[in-house]
């Protein structure tokens, strides 16, 4: 995983000073080298954290023809198959994102969707002048963009982009209500009116036109076999994917919450290697949230030197700012500041890079939710603004209409509810599908879709993952979102996903027997941490309320009106509100 950034100036007016401004606000990216392209009309830049090809790997890249150019972040996993698919001789750089700008000049856009990996990648065609940025199916890496005086700028972090180019910025207020109404903010929208996110599997393509977004893959194909996958099959499919991403010039470990999905990836990988792999692990004060004796079950399982550090409160109160500043990204939790502790402890150790659990309960329905809409008699009742954001106006997903309303009286000052008129969250068509094709799916299928876009790609995969993850030059790799694990999870008929109200039990079948029995019978504990109330003092409150004031964005009361109204809600939007309004201050961004 890198950092990539640059500047394409078709009309020719190129200012590279914003590419190294960029460049340089990335430095934790990629801290090993830089590469650099230039011609007339585009400047891009790559700091490189070195993971494969470290003595005979670089960027940019070409195809055979040198028609199309290349700097690409991120992991090819399946980089000797697509070799052999291509043919021809094995170049002399064997980074493994080499490959991409061959598969793109023989296939075009849907050659993308042979890769097995993650990346974020930047596609020159020098031919027709035109550059293609593109994002890995499931968004693993990052990439922003804005179109700013004919020039478009993108980095794979929004704040250097923000930072770098001078120009006033302004609050997308859209973007605020998705945030208040799902607790995440989806691609392509962030923000920043006016910055974009590529969105998972699409290219967007620019040139003499306007730019224009292609979608290559989409999750949510489901096709289900006739005959369900053995216990045998599911294990061989996930361990190949454990296997490909512990493939590596440097060494691997393993994040461990003492959960299933990571203890079965911590199994796999010390079944493939001699030795375990180091593994990774918080902990908290507090016993409702600390998982500790299940990670210690499964570090002595294994035999893995086990690393865990301990989080508390005041952890908490001093980094949460810092974070939210870092990422400029709204949060609902305050446990992304335990990410970001377990990052830096796991650079610390000499290690650049992890395996995660991500993606296994959006893929075979581990939420308790998806047991929910299995056994729901009948359906919701319709609404209009369900059919515009998801296809279906029997279908919310997680949002509660009411609260919603709630949420924004008691938070938005009068401009912004001005403002936002027109462009409430649910104007957006907010998964790809269309209304015939959404009409064929299941309650639990629809969920799963909506979990990957809404939930995993932006906020999982994004401010949770790669950025907490990179803000200590660390990679973060996802084996249960390798091609083939998804293409069993896409042929798994509901039924062997949901048994008896538990989720995941197809996954759990299968390892039964080698997942110790503490931990695969516990019941689902999301990661999470400690509330407002146990991390902030008076003077703190007191300041955070100052900055929602000055945000000129939330009611200058919002927090004690949150607090007043005693209203239940999935989430403490107070953190929300504060957490939005840094980004606001650091940004300075406009209403």
């Amino acid at each position: 995983m890198c950092g990539l950034c640059g500047t394409f100036a078709p009309d020719g007016t190129l200012d590279r000073g914003v590419t190294a401004a960029m460049q340089s606000r990335l430095v934790h990216r990629g801290p090993d080298e830089t590469y650099s392209f230039n011609t007339p009309i585009l400047s891009m830049k790559l700091g490189r954290l070195g993971m494969t090809a470290l003595a005979d790997g670089w960027q940019p890249t070409e195809d055979r023809s040198g028609r199309y150019v290349a700097m690409t972040n991120g992991e090819v996993f399946n980089e000797p198959e697509l070799r052999t698919r291509l043919g021809g001789p094995r170049p002399a750089n064997r980074v493994d994102v080499a490959v991409v700008p061959e598969l793109f000049a023989r296939y075009g856009p849907d050659g993308l969707a042979l890769i097995d990996g993650q990346f974020a990648t930047a596609i020159f065609d020098r031919a027709e002048n035109q550059l293609y940025l593109g994002r890995d199916r499931f968004g693993v890496c990052p990439l922003y963009y804005a179109d700013v005086d004919g020039l478009t700028h993108f980095c794979s972090e929004l704040k250097p982009l923000v930072s770098s180019v001078p120009v006033q910025w302004q609050l997308d207020v859209g973007a605020v209500d998705q945030y208040l109404s799902l607790g995440n903010v989806v691609a392509p929208r962030t923000l920043v009116r006016g910055v974009r996110a590529v969105p998972p599997g699409c290219l967007v393509r620019f040139g003499a036109h306007a730019p224009t977004t292609l979608r290559y893959w989409r999750y949510g194909e489901f096709a289900v076999a006739d005959q369900p996958a053995s216990a045998e099959e599911i294990r061989d499919t996930v361990q190949r994917a454990v296997a490909d991403r512990l493939r590596a010039d440097v060494e691997i470990g393993a994040y461990l919450s003492g959960g299933f999905d990571s203890t079965t990836l911590v199994m796999e990988a010390a079944r493939l290697q001699e030795k375990p792999p180091r593994t990774f692990s918080v902990l908290f004060d507090d016993a409702a949230l600390d998982e500790g004796r299940f990670q210690r079950e499964v570090a002595d399982a294994v035999g893995s030197e086990h690393h865990q550090i301990r989080c508390s409160p005041a952890h908490v109160a001093a980094e949460f700012e810092q974070m939210v500043r870092h990422c400029c990204y709204p949060q609902r939790e305050t446990y992304n500041v335990a990410a970001l502790m377990l990052s830096r402890q796991v650079r610390l150790t000499g290690l650049k890079g992890v395996i995660s659990g991500e993606g296994a309960d959006e893929l075979f329905f581990g939420y308790d939710s998806y047991a929910f809409d299995g056994a729901r008699r009948r359906t919701r009742d319709p609404r209009a603004e369900n059919e515009q954001a998801w296809g279906r106006a029997d279908f919310a997903w997680e949002v509660d209409w009411r609260k919603v309303e709630r949420r924004r009286e008691l938070c938005l000052a009068p401009g912004t509810t001005a403002a936002l008129a027109g462009q409430e969250f649910w104007r957006d068509r907010l998964i790809p599908f269309d209304d015939h094709e959404l009409g064929e799916l299941t309650p639990m299928q629809l969920r799963s879709i909506a979990d990957v876009y809404v939930q995993l790609g932006g906020h999982l995969l994004g401010d949770h993952g790669d950025t907490m993850l990179m803000a200590n030059s660390v990679e973060g790799r996802y084996p249960f979102l390798g091609n083939s694990v998804v293409d069993l999870g896409l042929r798994t008929a509901d039924t062997q996903k949901v048994v008896d109200f538990e989720g995941k039990a197809c996954l759990k079948q299968a390892y039964d027997g080698i997942v110790p029995q503490p931990v695969l019978h516990r019941a689902k504990q999301g990661f999470t941490a400690y509330g407002l109330s146990a991390i902030a003092d008076q003077p703190t409150l007191a300041a955070w309320r100052e900055l929602v004031a000055d945000s000129g964005v939330f009611r200058p009361d919002a927090l004690d009106a949150l607090v007043a109204a005693q209203t239940p809600d999935k989430w403490d939007v107070r953190l929300s509100v504060i957490s939005i309004s840094m980004v606001i201050d650091e940004l300075g961004l406009r209403l």
